[in-house]
């Protein structure tokens, strides 16, 4: 199957194939062995990619759009999955998306713990934003667009239910 995967304002071609009980992944024209299981119910996944080990967590935020979150190694990351069918719906939106400010929202309820985004502070996408706690987890949200901080919604300490603002970026 063939997706595009866009990751902290990263788009990335993956062509995956299962074979053999294992996957095949090719990502931007490089070849990955894949052994991936799940733990029961949950959305916590064992990857071993090429003999190496990774614990991911992972959920849908709005699967019919192909939005996903994800946690490795402590950050976390939105990640877009899209099919063909998705990719040109979403594209057919890109006029509006990038005209307004972008708007960093909270991926799920939690604490903010850390800010580091300021007012008129210039970032690039891939910029840690803000730290949250959630379900004793720490989870680093990063700039998907280059822009300036527009706003800053939250404080430390602040609780915030899911999709609450968090930041507001006007874009370059």
């Amino acid at each position: 199957m063939k997706f595009v995967v866009r990751v902290a304002g990263r788009e990335s071609n993956v062509d995956i194939v299962q074979h053999n009980g294992l996957y095949e992944v090719e990502l931007n024209g490089k070849k990955y062995t894949v052994d991936a299981r799940n733990f029961g119910f949950t959305d916590l996944f064992s990857l071993l990619v090429d003999g190496h080990s990774f614990l991911i967590d992972s959920a849908p935020v709005r699967p019919e759009r192909g939005e996903y979150y994800a946690r490795v190694l402590g950050r976390h990351y939105e990640v877009d999955v899209l099919d063909e069918l998705l990719l040109a719906a979403r594209d057919a939106e890109k006029v509006h998306e990038h005209t307004g400010a972008y708007v960093l929202r909270a991926p799920m309820p939690g604490l903010v713990v850390h800010v580091q985004a300021e007012a008129g502070k210039h970032v690039k996408a891939g910029d840690a934003l803000v730290i949250m706690e959630a379900m004793k987890m720490r989870n680093e949200l990063l700039a998907e667009v280059a822009g300036v901080v527009e706003s800053v919604a939250v404080v430390v300490g602040d609780k915030v239910d899911s999709q609450a603002p968090l930041v507001t970026i006007t874009r370059e």
